[in-house]
């Protein structure tokens, strides 16, 4: 399967959605929750870890590859980076800067594949931060990290927060829906993606050339507004939460996938 169809078919899928996953992410009583409180936009982990290693985000050069909500990077810049948030989706882009645009912030927005991370200058950026539901949609990430390793400065600090690969093996009701090593492509009619294991993603970093600092895999934590249990698609298509329910899936003794982490949490160095 060539790089170019994944990645073509990809972005086809994005595009169409769009604005259906962003009527549910750019909700204005959404989005005035980061503005304010912007660690809203993080988990507790990768929000402690951001906070060690930049206490002070102010001129800071940070960039976001597929940044898809843009909820980071609409966090990074309320805090005073200079922020470049980059996705292979158009569409995404340009509703992300509509959202810049009512809230007076100055974010550099960039059509480009995460894994190429095309027309971003060499030893550029302070800090590269990547969230949930990234890994998911790439298919090379030893190209991936080569470029994150390319635009960071000496020094500079890479940070990923992404769902932790031992759900992957998982579906409803946590029944086994594949084996851990079976990694993909997996291809539907609108969508190719990928299942990595861990050792999938940290040894391309470390082959780049990225310092391992610390790693963390923690648990969900409860939220009512969006919990994780919960199919973002149904949330999307106006599914109600139901708070007993979120109760009984955030209890290991009810939904068992609870028994196993849910994030993994990645700090590196330049």
């Amino acid at each position: 399967m060539s790089d170019n169809r994944i990645v073509a078919k990809n972005q086809a899928d994005w595009d169409a959605t769009s604005a259906a996953y962003l009527r549910y992410n750019h909700d204005d009583k959404l989005i005035q929750r980061i503005v304010d409180d912007p660690s809203f936009a993080f988990k507790r982990v990768a929000w402690e870890q951001l906070q060690h290693h930049f206490p002070d985000l102010r001129g800071k050069r940070v960039c976001v590859p597929s940044s898809g909500d843009n909820h980071a990077v609409f966090a990074f810049a309320l805090m005073g980076a200079q922020v470049t948030s980059c996705d292979i989706s158009r569409p995404q882009l340009d509703a992300a800067a509509r959202v810049a645009e009512r809230l007076h912030l100055d974010i550099d927005f960039v059509q480009a594949d995460t894994m190429r991370l095309d027309g971003l200058l060499d030893d550029h950026f302070d800090l590269v931060y990547t969230s949930n539901g990234v890994h998911v949609w790439l298919n090379d990430l030893p190209g991936m990290y080569r470029n994150v390793h390319r635009i960071l400065k000496s020094g500079g600090v890479y940070i990923m927060c992404d769902v932790h690969p031992f759900q992957r093996p998982f579906g409803e009701g946590c029944q086994v829906v594949k084996p851990y090593d079976a990694t993909g492509p997996f291809e539907d009619e609108t969508t190719i993606t990928f299942t990595w294991r861990v050792q999938d993603i940290l040894n391309p970093m470390a082959d780049a050339g990225l310092r391992f600092i610390h790693m963390e895999e923690m648990q969900d934590e409860k939220d009512y507004v969006h919990p994780f249990w919960l199919p973002l698609e149904e949330l999307i298509y106006g599914a109600k939460v139901n708070p007993a329910e979120v109760d009984r899936l955030y209890d290991w003794r009810e939904n068992p996938a609870m028994a196993l982490p849910a994030w993994l949490c990645v700090v590196c160095r330049k």
